[in-house]
C-alpha cells in the first residue's frame, strides 16, 4: 500500500486525474474531498493498492476514514475495501478504519473480511432519494402537492424571493448563514459546518452551480451541486442549507433546486443522504427510489 498525502501540486494533479477517470459515486469530486478535509481538519490521503486501485481517505490520527467507495470498477469495490482495511490495520498506529457503504456492498464486505478483521455494528445509516426530473411539474398539480404548493405560494406572496449566484455573494454573509444553520440544528443532528465554510472559501470549486436564495433582501439559504460522476444525466444536490428564518423556507429551497436541475437538462437528481427526519421531509417530493449507505468501522479481530 502506497500512501500519498495531498499536499503538493503533483499530488493534487494525480487526485483530480483519478477522480475524473474513475469517479462513479456522488462524492467522488476532488474539490469536495479537499473541502471536507480542510473544513474538518482531516488531512486527505490518496491510497494506492495493487492493480492500480485507489482509495480516497482521511487521516484522523489513529483512525482512517474512507470517502464513499474506492475508485475502482463496481465488481472490485468489496475486495478493495477489505484490502485497504487489512493493509491500513497492519500498522499498530491505526486502530480502526471507518467506511460508508451501500447496503449490498456492506453485505459483500462482511462475507469477505479476513479472519484477522471484524466489522463493528452500524454507527448510523443514511437514506438517499433519487428523483425523476421528467416527472417533476413545477405547477405542483393535484392533491398530493397541495400542502407544498400552498406553502410555496404563501412564501412568494408574502415575501420578495431572489436567487443569485452564490459565488458573487459576500463571503461574510455566506459564512454567517452557515453559522446560523448550525446554531439551530438539534443537539443530535450531524451538522458538519466546516465543509460548507471550506466550500465558501474555495468559491464553490467543483460545483456546476451554487445559488444563494434571498428573502426580503436577507440571505436565507444556499443550494448547489455537481454532475454525478460516471452517470450521464444525473445531478448530485450536495448542498442545501438554510437558517430556518422563514416558515417553509426549506420547501422553497428544495423546489428551487428541482427547478434549476430540470431547467439545466438533467434527467435524475440524487439529493444526498440523510437520517430519519430529513428522509421524512424529502419523501414529500416523491422520489422514484431510495438507497441506503451505512457508516461503520472495521477493526482487528
Amino acid at each position: 500500500m502506497e500512501v500519498t498525502h495531498i499536499d503538493t501540486a503533483e499530488a493534487r494533479s494525480l487526485l483530480f486525474d483519478l477522480t475524473r477517470r474513475y469517479g462513479r459515486t456522488p462524492e467522488h469530486n476532488a474539490d469536495w474531498f479537499l473541502s471536507v478535509a480542510k473544513g474538518e481538519v482531516r488531512p486527505p490521503l490518496l491510497i494506492h493498492l495493487s492493480d492500480g486501485r485507489a482509495v480516497l481517505a482521511y487521516d484522523d490520527g489513529n483512525e482512517w476514514g474512507m470517502l464513499e467507495e474506492p475508485l475502482v470498477p463496481t465488481e472490485d469495490v468489496a475486495r478493495t475495501v477489505c484490502d485497504f482495511a487489512r493493509e491500513a490495520l497492519a500498522s499498530s498506529l491505526i486502530k480502526k478504519v471507518v467506511v460508508e457503504l451501500k447496503t449490498p456492498v456492506r453485505k459483500e464486505v462482511l462475507g469477505m473480511l479476513p479472519k484477522t478483521l471484524k466489522a463493528r455494528a452500524i454507527n448510523y445509516t443514511m437514506t438517499w432519494p433519487v428523483y425523476d426530473m421528467h416527472a417533476f411539474d413545477s405547477a405542483l398539480p393535484g392533491g398530493h402537492w397541495k400542502t407544498i404548493r400552498n406553502a410555496r405560494n404563501k412564501l412568494y406572496r408574502e415575501h420578495q424571493v431572489e436567487v443569485r449566484d452564490a459565488r458573487e455573494v459576500d463571503t461574510h454573509d455566506l459564512h454567517g448563514l452557515v453559522d446560523r444553520w448550525k446554531s439551530v440544528r438539534g443537539a443530535h443532528d450531524r451538522a458538519y459546518d466546516g465543509r460548507y465554510h471550506a466550500c465558501i472559501e474555495n468559491v464553490f470549486a467543483g460545483f456546476v452551480s451554487a445559488r444563494a436564495i434571498f428573502v426580503d433582501g436577507q440571505l436565507a439559504g444556499i443550494n448547489g451541486g455537481w454532475k454525478f460522476p460516471g452517470k450521464p444525466g444525473y445531478y448530485y444536490g450536495a448542498v442545501g442549507i438554510h437558517d430556518y428564518a422563514f416558515q417553509d423556507i426549506g420547501v422553497v429551497l428544495y423546489l428551487e433546486d428541482f427547478m434549476w436541475i430540470k431547467n439545466a437538462g438533467y434527467a435524475y437528481a440524487d439529493m444526498a443522504g440523510g437520517e430519519k427526519e430529513l428522509t421524512r421531509f424529502k419523501n414529500q417530493f416523491q422520489p422514484v427510489r431510495w438507497y441506503k449507505t451505512h457508516v461503520f468501522s472495521i477493526v482487528r479481530a
